[in-house]
């Protein structure tokens, strides 16, 4: 690199997940430039998910109520290095006017004319998402490129609400199963009906509890898949008011069925077993490679597995014919080999 940065500024607005798969790149940079200020600008309520980060000075609350606001407060913070990750429009004009005399941001996108230093991928690459971040940053002439993987650092405060909740149901001192059943995307979302086949096997069958968490507007389905299960054993989660008290609750459990979402990245953040279950999306970009903590399933017999698409015309067969006799089969793998 040109310059050596004493004020460094990594933007990614959200998803929960992005957030997260983004701080192994915040680490990155700390590494190379360790007397350097680095700031993170983040949307809420993902910036909860980067307190505690040892590698970040400051998180900054992007506010998009009031653009021009925060590209003027930016921009009086006189960056040297920004790294805009996020790449939308919004982003890529705080990117452009900061000042910085480094606006690096990826160069296949439609704002990649407010960055002076364009950072390229191949094509088509089958990578994990966060490892992909760090080979842009490759461009940028760092000395030392490595890759590590992301985390998330609930407090003490977290943990003893996490362990206070499970006393309440009575597990403080027991295993139990997470299971995170939502997502934003129909062509994510294993059917309901499955989730609660797949509880009660495992109440029936190995006698482990199950917890189902839910977020905001989640809470009647975490409830629907407890009553379908119909075992005592199968329960809602509490509620987890912050993201850093789901860490926490999460961190309690012994593995994670989740769809593709923002909980399974916090979880395997949280140093958990997880269970990704897949359709539309490629689980080789969403999966810490090399770690045989983290699975994924799919219904393997479809050639039209990994879309990207938000719709489907065939009936969501990836998902919806993904017997939930088959999740039970892979989680009884992952539990002999763990020890569970």
């Amino acid at each position: 690199m040109d310059i050596k940065p004493e004020n460094i500024l990594v933007i990614q607005f959200r998803q929960l997940g992005d957030v997260l798969l983004s701080t192994p790149a915040a680490r990155v940079l700390k590494t190379n430039f360790p007397s350097a200020k680095l700031d993170f600008l983040t949307q809420p309520p993902c910036h909860q998910l980067l307190a505690g980060n040892p590698w970040i000075n400051e998180v900054i609350k992007y506010d998009r109520t009031r653009p021009v606001s925060a590209i003027l407060d930016i921009r009086a913070r006189r960056y040297d290095l920004v790294v805009d990750l996020m790449s939308n429009p919004r982003s890529a004009l705080i990117t452009y006017f900061s000042g910085a005399a480094v606006k690096a941001g990826p160069a296949y996108t439609h704002s990649a004319w407010c960055y002076n230093r364009k950072l390229r991928l191949s094509p088509g690459q089958h990578k994990y998402n966060a490892f992909l971040k760090i080979d842009l940053l490759s461009q940028l002439g760092l000395e030392k490129i490595f890759y590590p993987y992301p985390e998330v650092n609930p407090g003490p405060a977290d943990t003893q609400w996490a362990a206070a909740a499970l006393k309440t149901l009575g597990l403080e001192n027991r295993e139990f199963l997470a299971i995170s059943p939502a997502s934003r995307r129909l062509t994510r979302q294993w059917p309901q009906k499955h989730y609660a086949r797949l509880a009660a096997m495992l109440a029936e069958k190995i006698r482990i509890p199950s917890l189902i968490f839910w977020g905001p507007g989640e809470k009647d389905l975490a409830g629907a898949i407890a009553s379908g299960a119909a075992s005592p054993l199968v329960l809602p989660a509490p509620e987890t008011a912050t993201l850093p008290r789901l860490a926490a609750l999460l961190q309690r459990s012994a593995i994670l069925v989740s769809n593709c979402s923002g909980t399974k990245h916090i979880a395997q953040a949280s140093g958990i077993p997880t269970l990704g279950i897949y359709g539309s999306s490629d689980p080789a970009n969403w999966t810490p490679p090399e770690d045989p903590r983290h699975q994924f399933i799919r219904n393997e017999a479809l050639s039209c597995l990994a879309c990207g698409e938000h719709s489907c015309v065939d009936g969501i067969r990836c998902l919806n014919e993904l017997a939930p006799e088959a999740v039970f089969a892979k989680l009884i793998t992952m539990f002999k080999k763990a020890a569970i």
